[in-house]
């Protein structure tokens, strides 16, 4: 990893073997594989209950994320919104945080690029609604603002992190701490555990329309 991609106040010091410097193609995905099999399940399968209970109480998720991560969080409300309205006939109100350029540049530039989310968040987070809040390092300063804004709120917050977790870990009531120092392997797997945290909820779903 180039000086230029840490993250402020984050160590230069990265465990040797989850550096991501000079790895092959298999090498690289070798180790995806092999933190993907470190995956707390239990963590994963606690969010997955979280977004369940959300869905049957018609409750709102939103998400947000910087660089990477903001891709990953532009991109999962397509899933849970589109699909899961599909599966059930009903709505689920799904939204993220990063989408609007104009609203990202009004906050950033008439307060300041910390508080992008957290103003946002206080539009759209209603008590007992979840925020999903993805940082790769888990020391963003915007997420962690947008997650403390969240908490006062009465919002159910859930971080998605990498790298130790980082201060996202401690702020936010439920984590999902990927084990790697690598960005680009934390980032897929914040992305394939969106993608299998959707699946496990509407299989919830499909299983919830069976029984009734």
């Amino acid at each position: 990893m180039s000086a230029g991609n840490l993250i402020e106040g984050m160590s230069a010091e990265l465990p040797a073997n989850t550096s991501g410097a000079n790895l092959s193609v298999g090498e690289y995905l070798a180790q995806l594989q092999s933190v993907l099999a470190q995956v707390d399940v239990a963590a994963v399968d606690t969010v997955v209950d979280l977004l369940w209970t959300n869905y049957l109480a018609e409750k709102r998720v939103v998400f947000c994320g910087n660089g990477g991560s903001a891709s990953t969080a532009s991109h999962l409300p397509a899933d849970f919104q589109k699909n899961m309205q599909l599966a059930a006939g009903r709505p689920w109100e799904c939204l993220s945080l990063v989408d609007s350029v104009p609203v990202l540049t009004a906050w950033s530039n008439d307060t300041s690029f910390s508080n992008v989310f957290a103003g946002q968040v206080k539009t759209w987070i209603r008590p007992g609604d979840v925020l999903v809040a993805i940082s790769g390092s888990g020391n963003s300063p915007n997420i962690l603002a947008a997650v403390e804004e969240a908490n006062g709120l009465g919002g159910v917050t859930v971080g998605m992190s990498g790298y130790g977790g980082g201060k996202l870990a401690r702020v936010a009531k439920h984590n999902i701490v990927v084990p790697s120092w690598n960005m680009q392997i934390v980032e897929d797997v914040h992305m394939a555990l969106g993608h299998a945290i959707y699946t496990a909820v509407r299989a919830k779903l499909l299983a919830h329309k069976q029984a009734a």
